[in-house]
């Protein structure tokens, strides 16, 4: 049977609209040091990541929780809109939108930072492989490249 009372459960789509709030400047902030080259803002950034994840996995339990009770395990937000009644559904439906509207700019988001970080990557890895300092390189594989010393001025015969 599906329980009437929606307040619960608005409230815990309320706290996921608040921590998306937070987390999409942290992406964005995390795009904009991905695509200077600023590592250890990337890195900042990854860390503050990792604490939201926790927390949008605790919110996850709740909002969970709260669809069982409500007699709605399992169901999708645009599910949940189409078995209330139209004045709940009048309160959830803008929060629902909010929500997506606020996945889907993280997505897109995450997608040009990860973008980003693989450019960044393959530069670096085509840079060390080309790399004729006479120094010891590695191939992206972790294999040892050996100096070519057949190349370098002391290898020349007198």
């Amino acid at each position: 049977m599906i329980k009437s009372d929606f307040s619960e459960f608005a409230k815990i789509i309320k706290e996921f609209i608040t921590l998306f709030d937070e987390l999409i400047p942290i992406e964005q902030e995390k795009l904009d040091a991905a695509v200077k080259n600023r590592v250890t803002f990337v890195e900042e950034c990854m860390h503050k990541e990792q604490a939201a994840v926790l927390r949008l996995r605790g919110l996850e339990q709740k909002r969970e929780k709260e669809q069982t009770e409500l007699g709605m395990e399992n169901y999708r937000f645009r599910q949940i809109l189409e078995e209330i009644p139209e004045e709940t559904a009048s309160i959830l439906r803008p929060l629902f939108e909010q929500l997506s509207q606020q996945v889907q700019t993280l997505q897109s988001l995450n997608e040009s930072a990860r973008d980003s970080i693989e450019v960044n990557l393959h530069v670096i890895q085509s840079s060390l492989a080309t790399d004729h300092t006479g120094r010891d390189t590695y191939s992206a594989s972790g294999k040892r490249n050996a100096p070519d010393n057949k190349k370098h001025f002391t290898s020349r015969k007198v």
